[in-house]
């Protein structure tokens, strides 16, 4: 392109670096070619090199080399670490990157920033690309999000205790409510949120109620009294009434919950004591169900017993027997949310008398630093790993369909016991495949998992499938496809090279990872690369990443037709189906 035509289209340097500095990011243009048209020094914010990549002559490639030195190899990985990755193997894949017509994704540097790409290509071949830190945002992001997941653990909490609670702010509005509340008058927690006492009970009761509250929200003093509520129904609940200040100066709040302490009235009068002895009752015990002189005790709530395992449906069904056994339960499937929802719990000054972890998550919460007030869950992470037993040796698994059958249970994994568990403890967790038995049966159509994120490539290759009679799946990056990979084994994956999220190679690589792990025992599933670039080291690539072979865009049906015959009509493609 000559000076002439880029003074035309107005890319001169003194413009992009205007404009690039109003809008804060840096900004790189490109000729078809993959010479540098014009470049601002912005780039140098995320990388340094010298500032002679950036004036306009400069090749694509001499800038990817630098980038390359100055630790723009983390780029790809989503994670700012390092990549196994050699230079001319990263740097074609940005080059194939940057001849796709667009390409987004938020990468994280290697000193902790993020850092959004974006590129685009124009119809007649010029690439603009450009680069923004967006470190603050991934920042406020993660926080707002740790905040509602906080606040979803907060109210999985109260609408799973037996005593109503509610929240009021320092205008004494009810901001959260959970549902044994609503029961009381009646109401569902939409029609309570954001509304004051007076709008929902007689005006002396709600007089009443703010009293107390608007005292505790002044001078942080803690109200207990025993009184009757009476519910919507007419029904009378003998309760001792609790109101705390919680939060910071100029935004406080009001909780108030109510005990219910029935059992402790008699010919419905209130025992003068009844708050200190029922206090002394749930501290002496733990809020368990033994009184101080061993007889059970009819106030204190029922046993909380929290499920850690990673397997919902099968803690779903632990929960389900605990709670027909009267304890309170449920369950969380993650180490990061438990100790979120156990902060939640503290919060409320309430306790989880039992925790019951599988190995798995009690291995990976040991690695964690834990508060030193979680000590029943560190207990149980304890008592857990000290029933693990010490590793297996591993044993390589064997390539053919015939000698695995004969070797027993797959490598690496562990076979429990036959001694029957106790009644209140999880069962053992097996290293079971992810995939179902059904998943490598004989089956009478080939199946193709289709990884490609072009909505028009996705339409050529449905049309291509259904024409030549075979069934398929298409997903659209490649964390998809090792997702539908796990969930039902393909008899051949084409694989897209360049797609946002995780790439072909890396979808392939991590394929090929999990069969070698033992995560299917389908056999090895061939993976056809296909993509529209032909440049050197390309084929080289795919065949590192675990790829089987190699098909040219564009896909023609005779072409596709020939290499899925190639590839499953082989002899090792019937023995991957036993």
């Amino acid at each position: 392109m000559s000076e002439t035509e880029i003074q035309k289209r107005g890319w001169d340097a003194k413009t992009i670096e205007d404009l690039a500095s109003t809008l804060d990011i840096a900004i790189l243009v490109y000729d078809r070619n993959d010479t540098l048209i014009a470049g601002s020094t912005q780039f140098l914010k995320f990388f340094d090199i010298s500032p002679e990549l950036l004036v306009p002559g400069a090749r694509l490639r001499d800038l990817f080399n630098a980038t390359y030195d100055a630790g723009g190899k983390v780029l790809g990985s989503l994670n700012g670490k390092v990549r196994v990755v050699s230079r001319e193997d990263w740097i074609a894949e940005r080059i194939a990157i940057h001849w796709r017509e667009r390409y987004e994704s938020v990468e994280k540097l290697a000193d902790g920033r993020w850092m959004r790409l974006c590129k685009r290509r124009m119809p007649d071949g010029i690439l603009i690309t450009t680069g923004q830190d967006v470190s603050e945002q991934k920042r406020r992001d993660a926080e707002l999000s740790r905040i509602t997941h906080q606040a979803e653990l907060s109210q999985h909490v109260l609408d799973n205790l037996v005593n109503p609670v509610m929240v009021k702010d320092s205008q004494l509005r009810y901001v959260i409510v959970n549902d044994a509340f609503c029961q009381i008058p009646g109401l569902k927690p939409k029609q309570v949120i954001g509304r004051t006492a007076k709008e929902l009970v007689a005006p002396d009761l709600a007089a009443r109620f703010e009293e107390v509250e608007g005292r505790v929200l002044e001078t942080g003093e803690p109200f207990d009294a025993a009184e009757d509520i009476y519910r919507a129904d007419g029904s009378v609940m003998h309760v001792i009434t609790r109101a705390r200040r919680s939060g910071r100066p100029g935004q406080y709040y009001v909780t108030v919950s109510f005990d219910d302490v029935t059992a402790f009235v008699q010919n419905g009068k209130f025992d003068p004591d009844i708050i200190s002895r029922y206090d002394a009752d749930l501290i002496a015990n733990g809020l368990s169900d033994a009184t101080q002189d061993g007889s059970a005790s009819p106030t204190a709530p029922p046993e909380r017993i929290l499920i850690l395992d990673q397997d919902r449906e099968r803690s779903a069904i632990r929960v389900a027997d605990l709670k027909k056994a009267g304890s309170d339960a449920l369950a969380i499937a993650g180490a990061d949310e438990a100790v979120m929802f156990l902060d939640a719990v503290k919060s409320f000054n309430l306790k989880v008398s039992t925790i019951e972890v599988t190995a798995e998550l009690a291995r990976e919460l040991s690695s964690m630093a834990l508060p030193a007030h979680h000590h029943v869950l560190k207990q149980a992470v304890a008592d857990r790993l000290a029933k693990e037993p010490p590793p297996a040796r591993t044993v390589p698994v064997a390539a053919s369909a015939s000698s695995s059958m004969a070797a027993g249970p797959a490598a690496g994994i562990s076979m429990p016991d036959k001694q029957s568990p106790s009644p209140n403890a999880l069962p053992e967790i097996a290293n079971e495949p992810d995939l179902a038995d059904s998943a490598c049966l004989p089956r009478d159509r080939i199946r193709v998992l289709v990884a490609e994120d072009n909505d028009v490539n996705q339409i050529v290759f449905e049309q291509i499938l259904e024409g030549i009679g075979v069934d398929f799946r298409i997903v659209s990056n490649g964390q998809e496809a090792v997702a539908a990979w796990r969930a039902a084994v393909p008899d051949l994956v084409l694989m897209d090279v360049s797609m946002p999220v995780m790439n072909g190679l890396q979808a392939s690589q991590a394929i090929r990872d999990a069969e070698l792990a033992g995560s299917a025992d389908c056999g090895h599933v061939p993976i056809i690369a296909v993509t529209a670039h032909a440049m050197s080291g390309d084929r080289e690539r795919c065949y590192a990443a675990g790829m089987d072979d190699y098909l040219s865009k564009p896909v023609s049906p005779e072409k596709l037709e020939s290499i899925i015959r190639k590839w499953i009509d082989r002899p090792g493609r019937l023995l991957a189906t036993g």
